[in-house]
């Protein structure tokens, strides 16, 4: 069945369209989603690296890449200065765990004094086995992941992979108006790693459904080539108050309740 005129028309707009948008600089395309007598529906598939700085721009990035620092520095001094953790099996069975309980602790104290603009909340698995942050507001959220290597994702699971979808928006043009429309929440990992007293890479991305970032940015290096160098921990001891609290919240109780929790 050949085109109907309506159809060609659509198609054409499109083609002038993402040119418009592409003298414009701006980082997204166009495609048709549905045309009918009535209405046009067109979806705006949005540039995951836009997205990212968009929502998360850098000064939000360093502070996240200088808490994932501290809470590694944190926690390598836990180990060093705790007479159960200086054996050579605790150190390695508990090093990664412990890691990622400072990590979350850390972010979990940076949103408590508003050091961070988001929020934060309790989660757990299908099977309720194990439970995890979420950093969220109204058009983000982030999961916090310990892997082997900068490009990678957290491993697939339902608790994860629920979240993923791509980044778009959509307008609709009918007769009368001109209505935009936003997509879903933006999904975002902020994955770290790995086995050492500093963190080797910290990678903030969006995930698609095969397994990999659609975009991500290395934030250490981000930082050094903007500051010329990389971030060191300044962090010297650990306060006695602070621990207390982190013991705690390492056993499973929350410090405060003013959170949601899932």
């Amino acid at each position: 069945m050949p085109p109907s005129v309506s159809s060609i028309f659509v198609s054409k707009f499109i083609v002038h369209l993402n040119k418009w948008l592409q003298k414009l600089c701006l980082n997204c395309r166009i495609v048709a989603k549905a045309y009918g007598g009535k209405f046009m529906n067109f979806i705006i598939k949005d540039d995951p690296r836009a997205i990212i700085d968009l929502h998360i721009p850098f000064t939000e990035r360093s502070k996240m890449l200088q808490i994932i620092v501290d809470a590694y520095k944190w926690s390598d001094m836990l180990l060093n200065n705790t007479e159960a953790f200086k054996i050579k099996r605790s150190k390695n069975l508990l090093a990664p765990e412990l890691k990622n309980i400072a990590v979350e602790f850390f972010f979990m104290q940076a949103m408590l004094n508003n050091n961070l603009p988001f929020e934060y909340r309790y989660a757990t698995n299908s099977n309720r086995s194990h439970s995890y942050i979420e950093i969220y507001n109204q058009n983000i959220l982030i999961h916090i992941n310990q892997v082997a290597r900068k490009e990678a994702c957290g491993r697939k699971a339902y608790c994860r992979d629920r979240f993923i979808n791509d980044p778009e928006s959509y307008f609709v043009i009918d007769k009368e108006e001109l209505t935009i429309n936003h997509g879903p929440q933006h999904y975002f990992q902020l994955n770290h790693g790995y086995q050492s007293s500093s963190p080797a890479f910290i990678s903030l991305g969006i995930p698609n459904n095969k397994g990999k970032f659609s975009a991500y940015v290395p934030l250490m290096e981000e930082v050094r080539a903007i500051n010329g160098n990389y971030p060191k921990s300044e962090l010297q001891h650990v306060e006695e108050f602070s621990f207390e609290e982190f013991q705690r919240f390492a056993e499973g109780e929350e410090i405060h309740d003013s959170k949601k929790s899932l």
